[in-house]
């Protein structure tokens, strides 16, 4: 198969790794030069592609996915090049529904409502002004989620969950400019237990659950600043789950409607026997995809290939059970580039070995003539990923390829099995995996 890769700013580097280790022809193309050096050496080259001169006349560029079979979007936020795409050739990960869906908060919640999934109560807020002045007549605990503007992904660490209104108070402000003064909503806490269900969606149906437990802090015991993924669990579901029906499973007749096709995510929050929406992720995930990537085995480009066109895909599953630890160095978990974080070396990966290279989700690396080095991409070097047959043995063999590593300074959390196993557990007395 004839793939074409469109990312940001490399995430999507390592799925082109994965499907060149399965046999398919993968094209490249990067928005952002600056991240060329992601995976540099281990994959093709990114390269613009091929344009249709006719439509660049026209004065809208974007590339022609025509020969390919199967075009993949790693992130949201082009939304008129992926509907280009969808126009040619079976596309995945990215839309005008997909790009509303997650980064326009506001949509996605109301979404959620009109689906019938319990929501937090939430407000939207243009300005700090207004925002103070209602939490100081509520006096409640909020969370602050900053939207995303202009395809701008938002740092990890403007998301925040308060302590208290005051907490939210003092630090509206610099949230605000941090989040590059975005439109905001401030959604009211709940305590529980926050899992998130991801399925592929062919158009018609749901298929290959899996449920997802993640750590976001970047510290043991939950401390510390938010990352993107500090660690996950990754479990198979059964769609007559408890935790699949309250939620994922009401948005079947809305991803009918909109003709939607791929992979998409809900994350949520369980508490007293309810399930709340939180977030959508009508896309890769990270770092879900690339563990339940590896859960399925053999065939994963022939399975995206059969959801992005509408078809059944084969349902198998290699292991029951997958994990996950992020490792870094300084200056992650800050997207900083700074100069000391360049071509320090990665040892305990044979780069000459694809299948040892497909037990990591890679990110800041690239290969140069000694071996692997990371390209300074503010140390996020990737995450050893592993399946098994319970939670012990995929996170047995996550220990065994973090032990593998050498990277001076090499950072990353030691309780992800501890945390993510006691929240599991927790789940399944509360009937919340069971059919």
């Amino acid at each position: 198969m004839r793939i074409a890769m469109s990312s940001f700013s490399g995430l999507g580097a390592w799925f082109v790794l994965r499907l060149m280790a399965e046999g398919h022809k993968v094209d490249y193309y990067l928005s952002k030069p600056e991240y060329e050096d992601v995976l540099s050496g281990l994959i093709p080259a990114p390269k613009m592609l091929s344009l249709d001169h006719r439509r660049h006349q026209l004065g809208y560029g974007y590339p022609s996915y025509r020969n390919y079979d199967l075009s993949l979007f790693d992130m949201t936020g082009r939304p008129k090049q992926a509907q280009w795409s969808k126009a040619q050739v079976p596309t995945l990960g990215d839309g005008s529904f997909e790009h509303e869906l997650e980064d326009n908060r506001e949509f996605g919640l109301d979404t959620m409502v009109s689906c019938g999934i319990d929501v937090p109560p939430y407000k939207r807020f243009d300005t700090p002004s207004d925002a103070k002045a209602f939490i100081k007549t509520t006096g409640k605990r909020y969370v602050y989620k900053p939207f995303t503007i202009g395809g701008q992904e938002q740092d990890t660490s403007t998301t925040y969950v308060s302590k208290n209104a005051e907490d939210l108070l003092a630090a509206m402000d610099k949230l605000f400019i941090s989040a590059k003064q975005a439109p905001f909503i401030l959604q009211e806490y709940i305590e529980g237990t926050e899992v998130s269900v991801e399925g592929l969606f062919n158009g018609e149906d749901f298929h290959l659950l899996v449920g997802n437990i993640e750590n976001k802090k970047f510290m043991n015991d939950n401390k510390g600043p938010n990352t993107g993924c500090a660690g996950d669990l990754v479990f198979t579901l059964s769609p007559e789950s408890t935790l699949f029906k309250q939620g994922l499973a009401k948005t079947k007749g809305l991803l009918q409607a909109y003709g939607f096709k791929g992979i998409i995510d809900l994350n949520s929050i369980v508490a007293n026997g309810r399930l709340y929406g939180l977030e959508w992720g009508p896309r890769f995930g990270y770092l879900c995809c690339p563990i339940s990537a590896h859960m399925y085995g053999a065939g994963w480009g022939d399975l995206l290939f059969a959801v992005a066109s509408g078809k059944t895909p084969l349902l198998k599953w290699k292991w029951n059970f997958g994990a996950g630890v992020t490792f870094s160095i300084p200056p992650y978990p800050t997207e900083i580039r700074i100069p000391g974080a360049k071509d320090i070396p990665v040892k305990g990966i044979d780069p000459k070995d694809v299948e040892q290279l497909c037990e990591y989700f890679l990110y800041d690396v690239k290969l140069n003539g000694k071996g692997l080095v990371t390209s300074g991409n503010y140390g996020y070097i990737g995450a050893a990923v592993a399946g098994g047959n319970s939670i012990g043995q995929a996170f047995a063999k996550v220990k065994q390829r973090l032990d593998r590593i050498q990277v001076p300074n090499m950072q990353y959390r030691t309780d992800t099995e501890k945390t993510c196993a006691e929240r599991y557990e927790l789940l399944e007395r509360e009937s919340w995996i069971s059919s």
